[in-house]
């Protein structure tokens, strides 16, 4: 497993921030990625068109604020939970999201034993394509989100020091491949760079929380 922290110094002053963010990333093993993204691209048009949509100008967050627009599957994150498909791959990925929890938890030594939702939705992407900044929860039940590259093509994930975002942002590249799961607290800010691939950039990403819509803290 391979652990990236925002660790500040130890403040001097009482009015000095102090930040202790811990991310892991490892490789889920056993499940067969091509085959999840071709269930993702065939489910993908009539999901799009299917599915409520709330985008609009006056309501961006409809897109999770990733400015993939209502064309993408990113805008119907609400409306539906990729865990719910009985594909065996997928619910393959279900079970290893909760192992690799589980992992990380004993890892980073955090005794954490109540129930927990998940929910999770695929984000297709095309060349000239990418995901701006933006976060999953704030509120006082905010847990851990998590991302899984099922495919891609030279594209990173950058995660933001929550406390250091403005003036030269503290920021932790991940390279995305194939397989490797990502578990961060859902208050770290996150986006993407630039997909120039021929094929479609497809991951899972999701929310374990203590409510079936974590993103919504009610």
């Amino acid at each position: 497993m391979q652990l990236n922290t925002f660790k500040s110094p130890s403040p001097q002053t009482p009015f000095a921030p102090s930040w202790h963010y811990v991310m892991g990333s490892d490789f889920i093993k056993k499940v067969n990625f091509k085959k999840v993204a071709q269930i993702i691209l065939k489910k993908e048009k009539n999901l799009i068109k299917t599915l409520p949509l709330s985008y609009s100008k006056e309501n961006p967050s409809a897109d999770g604020y990733t400015d993939l627009g209502p064309n993408s599957l990113t805008s119907r994150y609400k409306a539906y939970n990729i865990f719910e498909w009985k594909e065996k791959e997928i619910q393959n990925i279900k079970k290893a999201i909760f192992a690799f929890h589980e992992i990380f938890l004993k890892h980073i030594k955090v005794t954490f034993d109540k129930f927990l939702y998940l929910k999770g939705w695929a984000n297709v992407m095309r060349k000239g394509q990418r995901i701006k900044p933006h976060l999953h929860a704030v509120h006082p039940q905010t847990y851990l989100s998590g991302h899984l590259v099922v495919q891609c093509s030279n594209t990173s994930t950058f995660y933001i020091n929550p406390v250091n975002q403005l003036n030269d942002p503290a920021t932790h590249e991940i390279k995305n491949q194939v397989g490797m799961i990502t578990l961060f607290p859902s208050c770290i800010p996150h986006y993407t760079s630039l997909h120039q691939g021929p094929d479609e950039r497809i991951t899972v990403a999701f929310d374990l929380s203590l409510t079936p819509d974590g993103w919504e803290g009610e």
